[in-house]
């Protein structure tokens, strides 16, 4: 009988709560949605099935007991506090918050109606929000995120928790090719696309500029694999910003409690190694920490440094290869190779310190010294009179994002006294991305200073027709992987014969890298292709080492 009664008096509350003129929610301590009545639905813009069981920030909830002041601001008072819907649009409401205790935990209902006020009076909810939130994703911040890991820590309720370190492979090429404003819509796409998908399974937010931390409760190692998979498959759908269907890739590191530390500084950190780890794939993946990642993290920095001081030391060298006209074997000129031999390291390899180079902000700095290491080497064979018409050499995106380039160049030229058609600057397919005007303003500022410009890698990344027959260009490049299946009826044959034509077309030279044998060489004779570089000819050579082979081979 005692049953029945209580069962009663549940649903009287339940049907009270369904039925009353405010919204009303009833969250966990871990900010976990128990209750949503219908006006929740209205106010919020989710159903019901959609939040149940998800995580649902409340102003002035999870927050740790260091924020005190601001539980102490809420519960147990009504205060304009403002909210983002389901459609993104933030409102102002009016919220009353209650705390209840039972059985040894705790819950929170806070009942809601929207604020008619002409200037909002949620001045402590405003800094809880500029402290704790992104205010580009309005995702939890690293504050917060700290204050979530160390409350799950502390509650001793955890008998395992899984943090996941998300870092978006060669994000920065997104804002140094498409721009910045371009690199926040790819940033909030990402975080809608986790809240929408994982948000009932962790707690979300973004750690700094182009990652994001997971945190997952009672998570453990089998459960995590399966977490990181689901991680991965949000990225195989490309994000649609700036006209461009974007494929964004992640390496995701994960580290699991209590197996891989015992407090959040060093879960945080294992996680961060493993994303960064030598055996992570180039394209993104996911790796669980192991010990033996402290060494090789480790290692790596070991190696930032070292180039750090070859680059200041300019111990860096230039090797140069070949090109030769396919049409009579004659030179067309060589391009310039950076190469790095350590004292103590040895050498390393260019797809290993030119990457590293990138991560660290150091690329600008190797390019502009190619530029005057190639211009004296350059000077110094005119002087010989070695018979080298013409040196390539590679620049980054970014050297195209400094304004001064022109200038810089300009200054070689006539510091080494150089003709600017003995130069060619070789561009990636990433600036073609890039539509900012200033951008446009350097490359044609190049190109007017007489200097050769070479599209770098066609046909590997997301070049627009438009746009390549907009900019200057004098050369076509095709890449080396075109040559790695290059038989008739092959896609990639397919595709290089594209690039020539469109090299024709455009009447640039166009120019084929990696070619290694007899019958590749013939097969682009037959394509028309006017430039062959590669093993077949001869590798990257020092510059003493090419004076020779011109002199052997003429």
């Amino acid at each position: 009988m005692l049953v029945k009664k209580n069962l009663l008096r549940f649903d009287i509350l339940l049907s009270a709560l369904e039925q009353a003129m405010d919204a009303v929610v009833v969250i966990d301590d871990v900010s976990n949605v128990l209750f949503f009545n219908h006006r929740a639905e209205s106010l919020w813009g989710f159903s019901r099935h959609e939040i149940i069981g998800r995580r649902l920030v409340l102003p002035g909830i999870t927050l740790s007991d260091r924020d005190e002041g601001l539980h102490a601001e809420y519960v147990g008072k009504r205060r304009n506090v403002q909210i983002r819907r389901k459609d993104g649009q933030e409102i102002w409401v009016s919220l009353a918050l209650s705390k209840i205790e039972t059985t040894g935990k705790q819950y929170y209902m806070g009942t809601l109606n929207h604020a008619e006020i002409d200037e909002p009076a949620g001045e402590v909810y405003s800094i809880m929000k500029q402290s704790h939130f992104d205010p580009l994703t309005a995702l939890p911040n690293r504050r917060y995120q700290y204050q979530h890991i160390d409350e799950l820590l502390k509650s001793g309720k955890q008998q395992s928790i899984a943090i996941f370190f998300i870092d978006l492979v060669h994000f920065k090429d997104v804002n140094t090719t498409l721009g910045y404003a371009a690199g926040d819509a790819v940033l909030i796409k990402i975080a809608r696309r986790f809240e929408e998908h994982l948000a009932k399974e962790a707690f979300i937010s973004r750690s700094n500029s182009d990652s994001f931390v997971l945190v997952a409760a009672d998570c453990d190692a089998r459960r995590a694999v399966m977490l990181a998979e689901k991680i991965q498959a949000l990225f195989r759908m490309p994000f649609d910003v700036s006209g461009f269907a974007l494929d964004i890739s992640a390496s995701i590191g994960v580290s699991v409690y209590p197996e891989h530390g015992n407090d959040r500084d060093t879960l945080l950190r294992h996680a961060n190694i493993a994303t960064h780890s030598g055996r992570m794939p180039a394209n993104g993946g996911h790796l669980f920490f192991s010990p033996d990642m402290n060494q090789v993290d480790q290692e790596r920095q070991l190696l930032a440094t070292a180039l750090k001081s070859a680059i200041a030391r300019k111990q860096l060298r230039l090797h140069y290869q070949p090109q030769i006209w396919l049409k009579d074997g004659r030179l067309y000129g060589v391009e310039a190779l950076a190469r790095w031999r350590d004292p103590i390291l040895g050498d390393v390899s260019p797809a290993k310190f030119i990457t590293l180079a990138e991560e660290i902000g150091e690329i600008e700095a190797i390019g502009r010294w190619s530029l005057r290491e190639a211009c004296r080497q350059m000077a110094e064979w005119r002087a010989d009179a070695v018979p080298i018409p013409v040196v390539s050499v590679n620049l980054s995106p970014i050297n195209f994002y400094n304004s001064n380039l022109p200038e810089f160049i300009a200054g070689l030229l006539k510091e080494y006294r150089l003709p600017a058609a003995c130069l060619t600057v070789e561009i990636t397919e990433g600036v073609m991305m890039n539509q900012r005007p200033e951008t446009e303003k350097v490359i044609c500022a190049v190109r007017d200073l007489g200097v050769g410009l070479s599209m770098d890698d066609f046909g590997t990344g997301y070049s627009s027709l438009s746009r390549l027959a907009h900019l200057p260009m004098t050369e076509l490049k095709i890449d080396q992987s075109f040559m790695q299946d290059f038989q008739e009826g092959s896609k990639t044959k397919a595709i290089a014969t594209t690039v020539v034509r469109i090299g024709q077309s455009l009447r640039q030279t166009v120019v084929a890298e990696g070619v290694e044998t007899e019958m590749q060489k013939q097969q682009l004779q037959a394509l028309q292709c006017n430039i062959a570089q590669g093993f077949l000819y001869s590798r990257a050579l020092k510059a003493a080492d090419l004076v020779a082979w011109v002199n052997g081979q003429w």
